[in-house]
This record gives structure tokens, sequence and C-alpha cells, in this order.
């Protein structure tokens, strides 16, 4: 008895942290998806980022499904559009400016006073392939869409949360006085516990993620598809990212 009383926490926080490191990887894998869906809602929109958030938050929606039925679905999409809006941040690695720049033409739609700038994206088989070009890229490698996903996956298991995200953002000391207290000492000074290695968009006041139970955790995933549709970059500019802390 007297063993298994001093053992038993150790094995306890064990058992957490395998399930939140599975859980973990589960939000990766489902992260990876989504993206790839962000991807194809921007490359049929013009780049649009309005279409990509739409797409990463339908993508995420199964990390946040917990009833498997209408009101659990209809719940789980309300809370992937809510965290894809304010805890993630895509960017556009291609087209690049440069490339928006050398390849965009104006192109009349139904207001001939106001032409819209885009990449064209009809008969790229015949359009000139040469890389000589301040773009150093071809108008066909203009028209490949690459995005990066910086996404903010809360962790919900007990303790294991805290730990991992404490360890994660190099703040405090493992025992006493260290990730197992409510750091920092001074909220006003240092609301964040001085993480070493911070996020400015996952990163939690100490005191609001005890309160809350949200310690979230950066993760990062990519994608890269035919434009299937001319990319616009005021399409890519229609939803701006969150700025975070």
């Amino acid at each position: 008895m007297a063993e298994f009383i001093i053992i038993a926490p150790a094995l306890l926080f064990v058992g957490f942290a395998t399930v939140q490191f599975v859980l973990l990887y589960q939000a990766k894998s489902t992260l990876d998806v989504a993206v790839l869906e962000a991807a194809r809602e921007g490359a049929v929109n013009n780049g649009s980022m309005k279409a990509m958030r739409a797409g990463l938050a339908r993508g995420l929606a199964p990390i946040y499904a917990r009833h498997a039925d209408a009101d659990g679905v209809a719940a789980a999409q309300a809370k992937a559009q809510a965290d894809a809006a304010n805890f993630s941040i895509i960017t556009v690695l291609n087209p690049t400016q440069q490339a928006v720049q050398v390849f965009s033409q104006p192109r009349v739609y139904l207001d001939p006073s106001n032409p819209v700038m885009e990449i064209p994206n009809d008969t790229l088989m015949y359009r000139d392939s040469s890389m000589q070009n301040p773009a150093k890229m071809s108008v066909q490698d203009a028209n490949i869409l690459k995005i990066h996903v910086h996404y903010c996956y809360n962790m919900y298991v007990p303790l294991a949360n805290k730990v991992i995200y404490y360890a994660a953002n190099v703040i405090g000391s493992i025992g006493r006085m260290g990730i197992l207290t409510t750091e920092p000492a001074n909220l006003n000074k240092d609301p964040y516990g001085f993480p070493q290695n911070g996020d400015s968009l996952c990163k939690v006041k100490l005191a609001d993620g005890i309160a809350t139970g949200r310690w979230p955790l950066s993760l990062d995933s990519e994608a890269m598809v035919r434009m299937q549709s001319p990319f616009r970059m005021a399409s890519a500019n229609d939803s701006p990212n969150p700025t975070g802390n």
C-alpha cells in the first residue's frame, strides 16, 4: 500500500500525459487535412483568405466534436469557426508578393472602369514559362497556391496540459515553485510567466489559464495545390489574421 501511494501520482500523470500526446497527434493529423481543405477552398476562390479560413474551420471541426448528433455537429462547427478566426494564422507562401507584381494583369468583369488585378489562370500550357523575371518563377509556378497555417490547439487533459504548456514555453522549473505552481509571483509585471519560447498567438496569462483551463500549444502545417481560378491579392487580404497578445 505504501509503495502504491508513492508511485500512484507518477503513474497517474504518465497516463494523463499519454492521453494528451495521443490527442495532440490526432489534432496534428486533423490539422494537416484541414489545411489541405483550406488550400483547396483558396484555389477555387481566387486565393480568398475568408474562403480558406472557412475551409480550415470545416476541416478542424472533428477536433471539437463531442456528440454524434446534429447538435454536436453544429456545436463543433461553431467552435471550429471561432478558433479558426481567433487562434489561427494563414500565411500565403506562394504566389509571393513579387510574383503578384510581375504576373498580375487587369481584367474587366462587370465594371469596365474598375478592372480586377489578378494572375492569369487560363491557357497556362500556352503561356511563356520563362523564369527570366524579378520573381524568378514562371506564370505556371505563380499559379501554385502554397499556404502555411499556425494554429493554437487547446490541450484539455488535466495536469498534463499545464505541464506540457509550461515545458513547451520553458516557463519556470520542475518541482517546488515550478510548473505545478501559480507562477509568476508578480502578475502585473510578468502576466505570461516569461516564456522563453513564447508564441504571441498561443500564449495565455497564467492566471487566465488556471481559471479557464485553456492551455494552447502551437501546431503548424502546410499545403500546396494548383490554382483553379485567377489569384487576386485583394482576395488574399479579405480576412485579416489575428494579431495575438
